[in-house]
């Protein structure tokens, strides 16, 4: 997501798990916390112990610009938190389509490993519409590692919108995820709340750190 920041790259930061049990419908989002004008959003999961997350804020840059780090997987070890390999594995449909694999290092957590597979769904046409990325987790990936735990479950998206005539975009991840391991649920709950706008932030970063690399070169 990496520099994307991308989903593989903070699903240990947030540490959500995802219990066995009957498919329901989720519960409705309930903002949950606010930093640097980052909304935070939690919803239940009939299934699950713990809550499904969701970020949404503003960044100073055009869609397209946000994008550009969104869809660098290659390079999250440079820009995304706790992301120590990305390797794309597959592209597929002109680049619609990818297989991403990632080693994590999250605090309070073992390392861990996942394959995603991101389908880009945006409608974009003329700077109007939206760009999308959505993932969920592969087991086409590298098999597992001795020390390295298997992430199983990692679902969620990028959603970029413009806003303010497409000079900046409205951010939102969602992500729902399972660690794996035996991470205890009241540090998941917590990392829900307080790690999550760290994933915007870093964002933020990258994006302007781009921006100002390019003023530099004109």
């Amino acid at each position: 997501m990496a520099a994307m920041i991308s989903a593989a790259s903070v699903s240990l930061v947030v540490l959500l798990a995802l219990g066995a049990g009957p498919a329901s419908p989720p519960a409705a989002w309930e903002a949950v916390t606010e930093v640097d004008g980052i909304r935070v959003y939690a919803r239940e999961r009939a299934e699950s112990s713990v809550s499904e997350v969701r970020a949404v804020g503003m960044v100073d840059a055009p869609p397209l610009a946000v994008w550009q780090v969104v869809r660098d997987y290659a390079n999250q070890p440079k820009s995304s938190p706790y992301v120590e390999v990305a390797r794309v594995l597959a592209s597929e449909a002109d680049g619609k389509v990818i297989l991403l694999y990632n080693v994590i290092k999250a605090p309070l957590a073992d390392r861990r490993d996942v394959t995603v597979r991101i389908t880009d769904e945006s409608d974009w046409q003329e700077g109007r519409g939206y760009l999308k990325a959505r993932w969920t987790a592969s087991e086409l990936g590298p098999p597992p590692t001795p020390g390295i735990v298997r992430i199983h479950l990692n679902d969620g998206f990028w959603l970029l919108e413009p806003m303010d005539g497409g000079a900046r975009t409205r951010v939102t991840y969602s992500l729902y995820t399972d660690p794996g391991g035996s991470v205890p649920r009241w540090i998941v709950n917590r990392a829900n709340r307080s790690s999550l706008p760290e994933v915007l932030r870093a964002l933020r970063r990258e994006v302007a750190a781009r921006a100002a690399g390019a003023a530099s070169e004109r």
